[in-house]
């Protein structure tokens, strides 16, 4: 049987989540992510890529490194925290609630209005 991978449509947009009860985010990040120390960074993104692979990229202000010339001064420096190993069944447990909307492309969510309420 073939089975077809090939890119489709897609979609983009935003997600927002809420942590259980006495889960934090700060928390999470720390048991999930070799090398991340809450003294020296502050949380500040996730990212969840979901294909062939499962990553979880997690962004985090770096409290310490934030003179220097190596980077633009108009942005904020980060440093990245990638966990290959961690998966959906693993981020669930955190979880109280999300909620996503995505979109085709064409029109801006923030431009729509509802009109039949």
């Amino acid at each position: 049987m073939h089975t077809d991978i090939t890119e489709g449509e897609k979609l983009s947009g935003k997600l927002s989540l809420t942590f259980r009860k006495n889960k934090t985010f700060l928390e999470f990040c720390e048991k999930n992510f070799n090398n991340f120390n809450p003294d020296q960074h502050e949380p500040v993104a996730i990212r969840l890529f979901h294909g062939m692979e499962t990553i979880v990229t997690l962004y985090a202000l770096d409290k310490v490194r934030q003179e220097g010339t190596n980077y633009d001064q108009q942005k904020i420096p980060v440093k990245k925290f990638k966990s290959i190993t961690l998966t959906l069944i693993d981020i669930l447990p955190y979880v109280m609630e999300f909620n996503f909307t995505i979109s085709e492309g064409n029109y801006d969510i923030e431009d729509m209005e509802v009109i039949n309420k």
